[in-house]
């Protein structure tokens, strides 16, 4: 029974149609005819069960492939800041070394400028020079001192600005490998991210394609159903029509005259529950749903001909004739469901229900 207040029924009746269709085709002997539509049902409702399946996998696929696109992203990402890290590195090393080159340069120019001057003084030694040309002992020694210093912080410069530029190049040469490596784990990583990302297309086109054929066989579900319920009404239609056999002429029994006469007990029939003479075809209902089976149960979760699940059996009185649908009788089960249909209405058999 497929009514509005069963709302696992709607969870699970995509599920369940192909065990509907084996119960319809079990519960009755249909002719040819007959037999066609529910074939086809059978097999549309296969169908869907089989996309289902896919269906799930597909974006549990879907699923896998966005977290890898995101944790390729992330690696990505940090692949590309530790790349700028190394360049600012490498350009930071890349301008210390021009400094250390500049005063180098300056040092150079000095020492030049120095060696100029004593060509062009006709000796190699200002300082002799200074202390012959000084005007007495006083200033010679004030002049030896003064050159002695000089000469010396001259040397050190020198000295200090060569280390400086042996020491930016090994850095400016640090920097540039590690530049280079950087740019390689950010091409490996872009690579990666490409194809994480190809891979969630391709997962979202295959969840796409399932989804559109999924639809695509519940229509054809629902156009075999429809057929089901057609011929049934056919059928029904011409056994209505068709006259009824006469019945056979049986001769009355003769009953022996008991050999002691008596007062005989009273024999009391049980109590019968007469259907609603509401003029509703609800074994054209119970053909439809379970091939007009009353006492079906088709282990779904769903019972008897009129496919009650057990919250509205009980939920609407049934538990006073028996504990499940298919335990009650076709007039105690026709009894619920007029209780059922004056509530909901015949939707609450979506297909079926068009019979009343």
């Amino acid at each position: 029974m497929r009514h509005a207040v069963s709302t696992d029924r709607r969870a699970a009746g995509r599920l369940v149609v192909l065990a509907v269709a084996v119960a319809i085709g079990l519960g009755s002997a249909p002719t040819p005819a007959a037999a066609a539509p529910a074939d086809d049902e059978a097999r549309a409702a296969a169908q869907v069960t089989d996309l289902l399946t896919q269906a799930g996998a597909a974006q549990a696929a879907l699923d896998a492939a966005q977290a890898a696109a995101a944790a390729a992203v992330g690696r990505y990402e940090g692949e590309r800041a530790s790349v700028e890290a190394a360049r600012a590195a490498a350009e930071s090393a890349r301008a210390a070394a021009a400094a250390a080159r500049a005063d180098l340069d300056a040092a150079r120019v000095d020492l030049v400028a120095f060696a100029r001057s004593s060509y062009m003084l006709g000796s190699t030694s200002p300082r002799l020079r200074a202390l012959v040309t000084s005007g007495g002992p006083e200033q010679m020694l004030e002049r030896a001192a003064l050159l002695d210093a000089a000469g010396q912080g001259r040397s050190e410069v020198v000295e200090e600005f060569a280390v400086r530029e042996r020491q930016a190049a090994g850095s400016e040469a640090e920097a540039s490998a590690a530049v280079d490596r950087a740019a390689v784990l950010e091409e490996e990583a872009a690579v990666a991210l490409a194809a994480a990302r190809q891979a969630e297309a391709d997962a979202r086109r295959t969840v796409t394609e399932v989804e559109a054929r999924q639809t695509e066989l519940e229509v054809q579900l629902e156009q075999a159903r429809a057929a089901v319920v057609e011929e049934q009404r056919r059928r029904a239609a011409e056994q209505a029509a068709r006259p009824s056999p006469p019945a056979p002429v049986v001769p009355a029994p003769v009953v022996p005259a008991p050999a002691v006469p008596g007062p005989a007990a009273p024999v009391t029939p049980p109590p019968a529950v007469p259907p609603p003479a509401t003029g509703n075809d609800w074994d054209a209902v119970a053909r439809c749903e379970s091939g007009g089976n009353w006492s079906i149960n088709t282990g779904n979760g769903y019972y008897g001909g009129l496919q009650f699940s057990a919250s509205t059996w009980t939920g609407f009185g049934g538990a006073e004739f028996a504990p499940r649908a298919d335990l009650a009788t076709r007039e105690e089960q026709i009894t619920v469901a007029e209780r059922v249909l004056a509530v909901q209405g015949r939707g609450a058999w979506p297909t079926c229900g068009r019979n009343l």
